[in-house]
């Protein structure tokens, strides 16, 4: 009986017969009613688990770049400093040649709309320190007084000549004096470069006597340094500074007038020379061409730029990809190394056993 109380009852309905008795039957195991939506399921998850495994190494790519980014840029900060520089040099250079453009075409409507207007009394002394460049160039002016002896030879190319005259050749400069008492530098025209010399042009002279001319007033030209120096022993000239070449004619500088003035008739004693009313009033327009130069050069710098930033990239992935590779290889050759010395120390130890 006792037996029996303690053994109790073990069918699959039997329940625990004590408080704290526990059932320990199993319970049956649930088979899917349809065994192909479970395959389905276990599909999904799959995919679902490649995806968040995409997912975060795309997410870790990411942030390995961004995270070599910065100093892959700090590497390379003498190039940026240099192409910044060099584009705002381009950059202004190219605005330069814009604002030189709008200076140049007002230059022509200037000179073209001044010549045709009545002339007016050359500005003397008094004005002389105020009186811009911009203001005197190409004013039609008049003025009263009588050459004196003297002349000066500026060197030019006429390729548009309105007379029948032109090529390589000399403005004739020659002193007049006003009847105040200043001096200023009247260029009476243009001769072949043959006829400089006086004894092939006879006739040539300028009327002696008081007399009234007019012409179109020009501004003084500024040397640069590839200007030409004048030819102190010929008389010839590169570039047109009243005050200079009156001094090397021996007339007082301060009693020069910063300008001069272009005859646009011809006077002389007898013949035709020199052949005045040659004031050039074409201009060369080379700066919208210039302006687009140098936003091209810029816009290259900027694709040079940039071309070279990301070829040092990939560069550097190469570099990285390669490193790994390296490491992978060493880490195979001491695994081998490891196994060998293994096998080795194997046969060793097999080769000293005693035998028995």
């Amino acid at each position: 009986m006792i037996a029996e109380r303690e053994v109790g009852d073990v069918s699959p309905d039997a329940k625990p017969v004590r408080k704290n008795d526990v059932d320990w039957h199993e319970e049956p195991e649930q088979v899917p009613e349809n065994p192909s939506q479970h395959t389905k399921n276990n599909k999904d998850n799959a995919v679902t688990d490649d995806q968040l495994e995409h997912d975060d190494e795309e997410a870790g790519n990411a942030d390995a770049s961004k995270s070599r980014l910065i100093p892959f840029l700090k590497r390379y900060w003498i190039l940026h400093l240099c192409a910044a520089i060099g584009l705002a040099i381009l950059a202004n250079l190219s605005l330069w040649q814009f604002d030189r453009l709008d200076q140049k075409v007002a230059l022509i409507e200037r000179a073209e709309v001044r010549a045709k207007e009545a002339p007016v009394a050359a500005p003397g002394p008094a004005t002389w320190a105020e009186l811009s460049s911009d203001e005197i160039d190409y004013m039609p002016v008049e003025v009263s007084g009588q050459f004196i002896i003297g002349e000066l030879f500026y060197f030019d190319t006429l390729t548009k000549p309105k007379g029948p005259l032109g090529g390589q050749g000399y403005f004739v400069y020659a002193p007049f004096i006003t009847n105040d008492g200043w001096t200023v530098l009247i260029n009476r025209g243009f001769v072949p470069i043959d006829r400089k010399d006086f004894s092939t042009r006879l006739g040539s002279a300028p009327p002696r006597g008081q007399m009234t001319i007019t012409g179109l007033a020009r501004r003084a030209e500024v040397a640069s340094i590839f200007s030409a120096e004048p030819n102190l022993s010929t008389n010839e000239w590169y570039v047109r500074e009243p005050k200079a070449m009156a001094e090397a004619m021996g007339m007082l500088a301060d009693q020069t007038a910063p300008y001069t003035i272009d005859l646009q008739e011809t006077v002389s004693v007898a013949g035709d020379l020199p052949q005045a009313g040659e004031t050039r009033m074409t201009f060369s327009d080379n700066h919208l061409q210039y302006a687009f130069t140098w936003a091209g050069l810029a816009l290259t710098l900027v694709g040079v730029y940039f071309a070279f930033l990301i070829k040092a990239w990939f560069n550097q992935d190469k570099a990285v990809a390669k490193d790994d590779d390296e490491d992978e290889d060493d880490d195979y050759d001491a695994e081998e190394e490891k196994r060998k010395a293994d096998r080795y120390k194997m046969i060793s130890d097999a080769a000293r056993r005693p035998r028995r």
